[in-house]
């Protein structure tokens, strides 16, 4: 049997923490996170026993090491020191996009695990997803013919980016890492994955557009307990309205850290900045950002990362030489045409027996299983994405953040 651990048990974290728990050939015997709710929900719905549902990670690894392998669901900006102190005490990892924070910090990780011969599976779940899976089977098939070009769109959600981004552990790119990495590495590992060649070349543009003082209504203030009410109640990001609301609904990004908060008395305190004002904050995150990319074949790739939609969905479009396939992923259908032939349209729900509303479209049940054969029986895997494979699609994230700051600036990869 194999044993885990969970060290960041927010929700990314407890997503693995039930996944290991339905797997009869798998068990969690620790976790480590340093919200005390989160430590409750270990021994409440997982049946942890106290001593095993440590603080922080430094009280977790002080323990030497103590099961077969580690999911590391932290902050980005901790990933590369949990990630050494992982290995080095002998766990392979399924770490948490991104990898790292800097492209430094991403390649000390990748050679550690080269150097001790650990495997680190990185968590870019898109890959796993029959939406993604279909698409991927009849590029290499040639269905498409030669791939030309690739259109992607992340929509965020106006409330998620709000909620996670602006008044979220990702509100300050210096203290956890650019935006377009932070949420949009999924989208360059799966362009990156499709295009059957190597990513040359990269340019961007973005900013952050709205969440500033320039947009601020007339009345507001800098939190939103000291808010005009009238101004607050017409406001898209009324605290009071849309913290209680999403908490129910689900705790996606930076949501996690509120499950068992009293968040109307951290509203009134001031206690949090998920009541500071989404205009008056010291947010730096890129609200949007379109990305260029030309690849070795001389195909080319677009990806537009924006926060203005009303739901998180993601839009995807390859253009081949004999034929063209598009789709919305939360929509579950692709919609394929064969140059001079009747489009099809291609349901991929009846592809699988997991439910593609359960995590990324499915793909974290997928992903689970494979890094569980990966530690095993390590077949192979069209889709596994280790710490060596992730590195290309992570420079490029990087280089594009380079580009934006330098107003567009061609870089080379």
């Amino acid at each position: 049997m194999l044993t885990f651990a969970v060290v960041g048990f927010g929700s990314r974290g407890q997503m693995f923490g039930r996944l290991i728990g339905r797997d009869e050939d798998a068990k969690l015997v620790a976790i480590a996170d340093p919200i005390e709710g989160n430590r409750k929900t270990a021994l409440t719905e997982f049946g942890l026993p106290a001593e095993c549902c440590y603080p922080d990670a430094d009280a977790f690894f002080a323990q030497g090491k103590v099961c077969d392998a580690v999911f590391i669901c932290s902050q980005d900006a901790q990933h590369i020191d949990m990630a050494i102190k992982a290995m080095e005490l002998g766990y392979d990892i399924c770490l948490e996009k991104p990898a790292a924070t800097t492209i430094e910090d991403c390649i000390a990780i990748r050679d550690t695990a080269n150097r001790l011969g650990r495997k680190v599976m990185l968590t870019h779940c898109l890959r796993y997803t029959p939406f993604f899976q279909t698409i991927k089977k009849m590029v290499d098939n040639g269905d498409l013919g030669e791939i030309v070009t690739l259109n992607q769109t992340e929509n965020i959600a106006y409330w998620h980016f709000g909620l996670s981004y602006v008044r979220g552990p990702w509100r300050n790119m210096a203290d956890s890492s650019p935006t377009i990495i932070a949420k949009c590495c999924h989208d360059l590992d799966i362009i990156n994955w499709l295009i059957p060649s190597k990513c040359t070349a990269v340019s961007s543009f973005g900013n952050c557009y709205f969440f500033n003082a320039a947009h601020a209504p007339a009345g507001s203030a800098d939190w939103c307990v000291d808010c005009d009410p009238k101004v607050r109640e017409k406001c898209l990001y009324n605290a009071y309205a849309i913290y209680p609301d999403r908490v129910q609904k689900s705790l996606v990004g930076g949501m996690a850290r509120l499950k068992g908060m009293d968040i109307y008395s951290v509203l009134d305190g001031k206690k949090d900045v998920i009541g500071r004002c989404v205009f008056h904050g010291d947010n730096d995150a890129i609200d949007n950002q379109v990305v260029n990319m030309v690849f070795e074949s001389g195909a080319t790739a677009h990806l537009t990362m924006t926060a203005f939609s009303q739901e998180c969905y993601r839009l995807v479009k390859v253009h081949g030489t004999r034929g063209e396939i598009y789709g919305n992923i939360d929509e579950g259908l692709l919609y394929f045409t064969e140059y001079g032939k009747p489009q099809r349209v291609i349901d991929v729900n009846e592809s699988t027996d997991v439910d593609l509303h359960d995590g990324h479209g499915g793909g974290d049940v997928f992903l689970y299983r494979d890094f569980v054969d990966y530690l095993t029986k390590n077949s192979p895997s069209m889709t596994r994405t280790s710490i060596n494979d992730s590195i290309e699609s992570h420079v490029m994230g990087f280089k594009a953040e380079e580009s934006r700051r330098l107003n567009g600036k061609v870089m080379e990869l």
